[in-house]
């Protein structure tokens, strides 16, 4: 299981532990419901953008990247797609029996695309990679729960972190012929709207879970809160990176950069822990109730199309060898099945995120380092306090340099 500044680091700052379990007891029911459609603030599919894709891959070929990558287990897939001789069917709507045809190409002769094949013409020079530092940073980090602090030292928060990580790679990909893209520049969010825009949207979504008695509560309006702050850095602003992304960034790659962190052992008395370690994500294990969501099921079927599985694949294990070997940390190893190992090399999983799921095009999402270990922490502080030899920012900015020039031609 995936630990994050959000799940490990804050989990303190809910104001109560029976409003954090209704909380997120309700929003399970949310997110994986089997009555599904489309997932907060999702879009309604068109099927008919597949047409494109017709007869353009054997059915080996869909088998071995719905087996590897994108949905192991078959009765988390078979409500919703038929796998027959010539086609794939794939349900369009949940409760309907309205169903998408993808007819598959006759030629199984060497049909799954290798690592190797599929990125031997790809070239730094040239290319555009967007560099999306992850979460907002600043006067944010309280709210998105990317934030802490210890015994009055300067507070670490995630996305100053990641945003001082993209700025130093700006120049240094620039050398090598890469076109970088920052998505965020400043530690302020990309979309326009603030959590108060959600208002409706989250006392909807309480009076559907928790029905109409209480309105007026204490509990009830900090549920509704809670559920307008997550709409608005959760998922609207990943929307909207997306929308500028795909819409006008137009990469070739794009590297979500991210710290982790661990669960405080005792969060009224926090200490540092020893673990210490990095993973690199792409995107895969479309669990049965994310694939009950239309909007999911398409973009699973989209991403499979496209086989950028294969370029995600070979860059996230030249990544993570290179961590590997600049910091020499270990690798992370998912428990649960949310996540799936892929590949060969240590520390490389696929996982159903929203960024790596609606970024239209290759997506390595970066992991390392534990930020409140015994390890990493004094680092950051030496950072924040403007007195490292080498900082954490140029050994992260390194390691993703080593990967890249590892795995595509200069």
């Amino acid at each position: 299981m995936k630990i994050s500044f959000s799940s490990g680091l804050t989990r303190f700052m809910v104001g109560a532990v029976v409003r954090y379990i209704l909380y997120f007891v309700t929003g399970l029911i949310f997110w994986f419901g089997l009555n599904a459609k489309t997932t907060s603030l999702g879009q309604v599919p068109q099927w008919s953008d597949l047409d494109t894709f017709q007869k353009t891959m054997s059915r080996g070929e869909f088998i071995h990247f719905v087996d590897s990558v994108y949905c192991p287990r078959n009765q988390w897939w078979s409500p919703w797609m038929i796998i027959d001789q010539d086609k794939a069917r794939i349900r369009k709507f949940s409760g309907k029996d309205d169903w998408y045809d993808l007819y598959f190409s006759k030629n199984e002769n060497g049909s799954v695309v290798s690592n190797s094949s599929a990125n031997s013409s790809m070239a730094l020079e040239g290319m555009i990679i967007a560099l999306d530092p992850g979460h907002i940073g600043g006067a944010w980090s309280e709210m998105e729960r990317r934030h802490f602090s210890l015994d009055g030292e300067l507070p670490v928060k995630e996305g100053d972190l990641s945003l001082a990580i993209a700025q130093k790679l700006v120049p240094q990909l620039k050398a090598l012929g890469v076109t970088p893209v920052l998505v965020r520049k400043i530690s302020e969010p990309v979309t326009q709207k603030r959590p108060e825009d959600f208002r409706e949207v989250a006392n909807q979504w309480a009076g559907e879970r928790l029905g109409t008695e209480d309105n007026n509560s204490k509990e009830r309006e900090l549920l509704i809160k809670d559920r307008e702050e997550l709409l608005f850095y959760r998922v609207d602003e990943i929307r909207a990176r997306a929308e500028l992304i795909n819409q006008s960034i137009k990469p070739d790659i794009v590297i979500c950069i991210h710290l982790n962190a661990a669960p405080w052992e005792n969060p009224e008395q926090k200490e540092l822990v020893e673990r210490n370690d990095h993973h690199i994500l792409v995107n895969g294990c479309y669990m049965g109730g994310e694939l009950a969501y239309d909007d999911q099921r398409f973009e699973m079927i989209w991403r499979l199309l496209n086989r950028w599985s294969v370029t995600e694949q070979h860059l996230a294990e030249s990544l993570s060898l290179s961590f590997s070997e600049i910091t020499s940390m270990p690798t992370f190893s998912y428990k649960g099945p949310n996540a799936l190992k892929v590949g060969n090399v240590p520390g490389v999983w696929a996982r159903n995120l929203l960024a790596n799921r609606i970024y239209r095009c290759p997506v390595v999402f970066l992991e390392p380092y534990v930020a409140n270990s015994k390890v990493t922490y004094p680092r950051i502080q030496n950072w924040l306090n403007g007195k490292p030899k080498l900082s954490l920012i140029d050994e992260y900015s390194q390691a993703v340099l080593d990967g890249l020039k590892n795995c595509l031609k200069p």
